[in-house]
């Protein structure tokens, strides 16, 4: 389980703070991404939610106040 997030606030809004949330399996399949950017093997890498048609980033947010977010692109500059 990966779980980006951007963090509610108190008017019950996603605000401008990224919560990240991990199980093992997530944490392990999160190196392997980074690890793929850091070989050269690729320039960059995306994680998206089962509803964008991906499959590492959970749809449901972790915490109630919070906003999944469906999409991330990791760039190596």
């Amino acid at each position: 389980m990966i779980s980006f997030e951007l963090k509610g606030n108190a008017f019950d809004k996603p605000g401008e703070e990224l919560e990240v949330f991990l199980d093992r399996q997530g944490l392990e399949s999160l190196i392997a991404q980074l690890r793929m950017l850091s070989s050269g093997s690729t320039d960059h890498v995306h994680l998206m939610s089962r509803s964008w048609g991906g499959a590492h980033l959970e749809d449901v947010p972790r915490a109630a106040a919070n906003k999944a977010v469906h999409h991330v692109k990791i760039s190596m500059t």
